[in-house]
């Protein structure tokens, strides 16, 4: 089996590559330059008075109702390029069997609670949606809107929003009817909400469509803040899709805009759509819609761009997913959806300028292994399926992986597979998988990193995995959520993922969230059921790296629940205790000692620090009277280092070093002061230089002196190396002193340092000062020796002017401009070993020159 496996592979490697790069200059279209349009100002109301309009409609008892799907009879051919293969790249676990539930699903199910259910949505199927916040967890389906509060702060027992039965510890901060919650700008009724909370904001943004029977709005809300209270307020937008110019003929006009898609990032909002018919009874392509998010972030006029038909009725992306992305530095947006007229291919469009005039890209083309229309999934008793629409994605969302630095797109979508896990489309005993995707390379040549499936391989009543949504954190760690059912099983919620390090396109055994012990089969519905028709995976934006997902399933007899699943990621990883730690240097009265701390990592357990803009940041924290940890930096999964600042007084006491990471999850180990620390010979209380008079004069103080001798002045041109002696003062007290002294002869660049040595010989260093004398023709390359980049500073005559590098031959190697400014970086990592010449030159020919080693660091 594997020999075959990677014969297909090495023809589908082939064939793919062929596909992507027909893609890759378009296919079916070429770039579109989007027309903005500027619609109505938003209308503002509280949050009280949305509840309190809720509560008197929820005082009539409201029928289900039955939300049809509007058919698409699709016909996609097969794609010959297509690995068979449930994963990739082909590896030794590609058919492993999930028949058997897992004790944990990469991270542990923490907790979770029954968020929303049938009664309180009144609607079929609940098109489940959710995420959460800094401050509260959001969770939407037809008919409800629901905030519950979330805690913000580590708690000893790591209790996160729930009780140990599982509910909340407080009822919801908002409970409204979603039709009632979109009054302010349709009374039509509203279908398929979505919500994110967008963490560079601090906003929640909801979006939704109304159900006018043609040339429907789609209706978004957004908070005025992160935690939804009686004070809090929403602010309502909404957009005709036709009304969007421009505008194709009937009978995309007058339709009617289905299953909407949100994502969101720094730009805009991502909306994507299928269109049909005023009937419903032709689909008329799929459609993306880029809201300006600053015209939404206020009052208004909402600012929308419409790339109407992005898919055609018959070929290009099919239920295009708005890519959601939190990198507050993105500049480009992404939808990406299944191909309309081929299997097992994914259609990509980047989405420039999103925050300006959009353009969509022509389509990206990417071959992935064997795709399949899923089945209509079995559970519970014989002939009762649930309508499992097709093979469209569910959520995609763009995350970057802080220990890598790679930024990837992560999407999924239920197909029909083999018991190997391989996409068919026919044969016998196929079941459901939930397929996953990983792709890189987004800014240039978007490629299929890796991809996985969860299926069971069970001969007979396997499970099926239905409605999956992936989310990663930035540990590079996975979490996909999922309907789960079998011929003999109820409907329950299911978790799976992936660890990082996991061998490329695995993926764990899935666990149960949910222990179903009834059928669903409705008298208000037929089967196949109405289910779905998706579900929500996202990361934590308190950490980034606690997983939530929210998935359906069925909570009671004949009705769906929403639960609401929070996992954890593996404790900090076990640290290997200091021991006795060196005496270090002087801070005051007090000594400073560096501390790099070393980890092992046990069932994946590291340290993690997501960086800037996130409430909760890798710490450590200490014991004893006056002892403190600073400086703390993040080096990798297994190692930190960071300064314990400690007073004499404590020398030879044991304490105890707790390391907590961002999810609050801690360990500690011990260590202990050092006795028979000498006082510091200098303690430093300043040390800097300037220039007077084409002079340079330094000046240190110092707190105290023991046992010191002199100090020695040195210089450096490049400050790392060559340093030499310009001077000797010595030392004048042991209580501490000023002291000055005077370099006559500086060169443009200066490098100084001191040199403090005692009466028996030792001696230690200061910190480094850099003094510049740029003078009317000057210039400075540095560092030298350079290794990969030189940096050369100059004067304002050599502005506009031009820098050359020449080799041992004089041949110039490296020619570039000088703009506007005064200071540039020449490359030179590619160039071999050796002495080179850096000549600067003036617009009117003037010229320097000065000599420079290149030279490369053993590894």
């Amino acid at each position: 089996m594997i020999s075959k496996f990677f014969t297909q592979k090495a023809t589908g490697l082939l064939l793919a590559l062929c596909i992507s790069l027909v893609g890759f200059t378009g296919y079916a279209q070429q770039e579109i330059v989007g027309v903005p349009n500027t619609g109505a100002m938003g209308i503002t109301v509280s949050a009280a008075e949305l509840q309190a309009r809720s509560a008197e409609a929820d005082r009539h008892p409201k029928p289900v109702r039955v939300r049809e799907e509007f058919e698409v009879n699709r016909h996609q051919s097969i794609n010959p390029a297509a690995p068979q293969t449930a994963t990739w790249p082909i590896t030794n676990a590609e058919d492993r069997p999930l028949n058997a539930t897992g004790i944990s699903a990469t991270q542990t199910v923490h907790s979770n609670f029954l968020g929303a259910t049938l009664a309180e949505g009144g609607s079929v199927p609940p098109d489940n949606n959710g995420d959460i916040g800094t401050t509260q967890v959001c969770v939407a389906a037809n008919g409800r809107l629901k905030f519950f509060a979330r805690n913000t702060v580590c708690q000893t027992a790591q209790t996160t929003l729930l009780t140990t039965s599982n509910t909340p510890l407080a009822g919801p901060a908002l409970n409204v009817d979603l039709d009632v919650f979109f009054t302010p700008v349709t009374t039509a009724g509203v279908s398929d909400p979505h919500v994110r909370f967008d963490r560079l904001t601090s906003r929640w943004f909801i979006v939704a469509i109304d159900l006018a029977a043609a040339s429907n709005k789609c209706v978004i809300a957004v908070s005025s803040g992160a935690t939804v209270s009686s004070s809090a307020n929403f602010t309502f937008f909404s957009f005709v899709f036709d009304a969007l110019t421009p505008v194709p003929a009937s009978p995309y006009a007058g339709g009617f805009f289905d299953y909407p898609t949100l994502g969101v990032d720094a730009n805009a909002l991502y909306i994507g759509g299928r269109m049909f018919n005023a009937a419903g009874t032709a689909y008329t392509g799929a459609s993306v819609f880029v809201v300006r998010k600053t015209s939404v972030l206020g009052a208004g006029p909402i600012v929308t761009t419409a790339f109407h038909q992005l898919g055609t009725s018959s070929a290009g992306i099919y239920t295009p997913q708005g890519v959601d992305n939190d990198d507050p530095t993105a500049t480009v947006g992404y939808v990406i959806g299944v191909n309309n007229a081929v299997f097992s291919r994914l259609d990509i469009h980047r989405i420039s300028n999103p925050g300006g005039t959009p353009t969509a890209s022509a389509v990206i083309a990417l071959t992935v292994p064997t795709t399949s229309s899923p089945l209509n999934q079995v559970n519970s008793l014989a002939g009762n399926t649930l309508d499992i629409n097709d093979d469209r994605l569910y959520a995609a969302m763009i995350r970057k992986n802080k220990i890598t630095g790679t930024s990837s797109l992560w999407t999924a979508h239920a197909i029909a597979v083999t018991t190997a896990g391989v996409g068919a489309n026919s044969g016998a005993g196929r079941r459901n998988g939930a397929r996953w995707y990983q792709i890189d390379n987004l800014a240039t040549a978007p490629s299929l990193t890796q991809t996985g499936t969860v299926f069971d391989a069970a001969a007979t009543n396997a499970r099926g995995f239905i409605f999956p949504s992936i989310g990663t954190s930035g540990q590079g760690h996975s979490v996909i959520g999922f309907t789960t059912a079998a011929a003999n099983q109820f409907i329950d919620a299911g978790v799976a993922g992936r660890y990082r390090t996991d061998a490329t396109g695995t993926t764990q055994s899935f666990s149960l969230v949910t222990t179903a012990s009834t059928t669903y089969a409705p008298v208000f519905d037929a089967s196949p059921f109405r289910w779905g028709d998706y579900t929500q995976t996202v990361v934590d934006p308190a950490d980034d790296m606690t997983m939530w997902s929210f998935v359906q399933y069925c909570n009671a007899a004949n009705s769906w629940g929403v639960r609401a699943v929070q996992l954890k990621a593996p404790p900090p990883a076990t640290p290997t205790s200091p021991g006795t730690i060196a005496c270090g240097n002087g801070s005051g009265a007090n000594r400073v000692t560096s501390i790099t701390l070393n980890g092992t990592s046990v069932s994946n357990s590291e340290f993690f620090d997501p960086g800037t803009g996130y409430a909760n940041r890798l710490a450590v924290t200490t014991t004893g009277a006056g002892v403190s940890v600073s400086n703390l930096v993040f080096v990798n999964p297994t190692q930190i280092t960071f300064d314990i600042t400690w007073p004499p007084a404590l020398a030879g006491t044991a304490l105890t070093l707790t390391i907590t990471n961002p999810d609050c999850q801690s360990i500690t180990t011990s260590y202990t002061l050092p006795v028979g620390c000498l006082p510091l010979p200098v303690r430093w209380l300043s040390f800097t230089g300037r220039e007077m008079n084409k002079r340079v004069v330094l000046n240190w103080a110092t707190a105290s002196e023991y046992n010191n001798h002199y100090f020695i002045v040195e210089k450096s041109i490049n400050g790392s190396s060559d340093f030499t002696e310009i001077g000797r003062l010595n030392s004048k007290s042991e209580n501490g002193d000023n002291y000055e002294f005077w370099d006559n002869d500086p060169s443009s660049i200066n490098y100084y340092r001191l040199k403090q040595v005692d009466k028996d010989g030792k001696s230690s260093y200061s910190d480094n000062v850099l003094v510049k004398l740029l003078g009317k023709f000057s210039f400075a390359a540095y560092p030298n020796p350079a290794n990969q980049q030189i940096t050369i500073e100059y004067s304002d005559a050599y502005r506009n002017g031009q820098v050359a590098l020449l080799n041992s031959d004089g041949k110039r190697v490296v020619l570039q401009q000088l703009k506007g400014f005064n200071k540039t970086n020449l490359n030179v990592s590619s160039l071999a070993v050796g002495m080179y010449v850096v000549e600067i030159t003036t617009p009117s020919g003037t010229k320097q020159q000065q000599k420079i080693l290149i030279e490369r660091q053993e590894p």
